[in-house]
């Protein structure tokens, strides 16, 4: 198995790919040691199977298991930064585990709040690693939860619906690589463009 794959993964699951993926998801969002596995890429081929080879099972119920896992590793990931997090930052003070760290995270969730919980969903490592961070901050976890779903049900639904609306296609089928590279770039841009148009905002306040 080529974890790295998102094509390699869904051949070698055949029918049970909803399931395998589903699992897949979690991991990947749940720790940054799952980081590394193929997110945006799986759920468009899968959303593209699904609206080819893998006819047999219904798109809903597709969505619906994904939309679980997706939700279920980002609050395990939360869960992890406010449990574990704390402690790792007063046993051992480096450059990524330390005071300032849980200081600029604070910040930076007050000042993006929402948006980033929502935009980082589509930004691969993101995924894992803002769930974390969240948890070691003082962001509210009913507040997480809320805007856990309202990412998870754009991410999993915008790219699985996509790959499946544009996998009835034929060019689609027939250029698959260059079509999921464009998507993950495209899909990756909203939260650069978020930061940049903060960034700007403050340094044009401050003028």
């Amino acid at each position: 198995m080529n974890w790295f794959s998102a094509e390699v993964i869904l051949q070698t699951l055949g029918v049970s790919a909803v399931f395998g993926v589903a699992v897949i998801i979690f991991f990947e969002t749940a720790t940054i040691l799952g980081s590394f596995l193929p997110g945006d890429s799986l759920l468009f081929l899968l959303g593209l199977g699904l609206a080819t080879y893998l006819q047999g099972v219904p798109l809903w119920l597709a969505l619906f298991l994904i939309f679980v896992a997706a939700v279920a590793g980002s609050q395990v990931g939360f869960w992890l930064g406010r449990k574990i997090g704390p402690r790792l930052f007063k046993r051992k003070q480096t450059w990524f585990f330390n005071e300032r760290v849980i200081d600029r995270t604070d910040k930076f969730f007050v000042h993006y709040g929402a948006r980033a919980i929502i935009l980082a969903r589509f930004v691969p490592v993101l995924r894992a690693l803002i769930p974390m961070f969240t948890g070691m901050s003082a962001f509210d976890s009913k507040r997480f939860l809320r805007y856990n779903l309202i990412g998870g049900f754009a991410w999993v639904v915008g790219v699985t619906v996509a790959g499946f609306e544009l996998g009835q296609i034929s060019w689609v089928r027939a250029n698959v690589e260059l079509v999921i590279l464009s998507f993950v770039l495209l899909s990756s841009l909203p939260l650069p463009f978020e930061l940049a148009r903060g960034y700007f905002k403050r340094r044009g306040l401050r003028g």
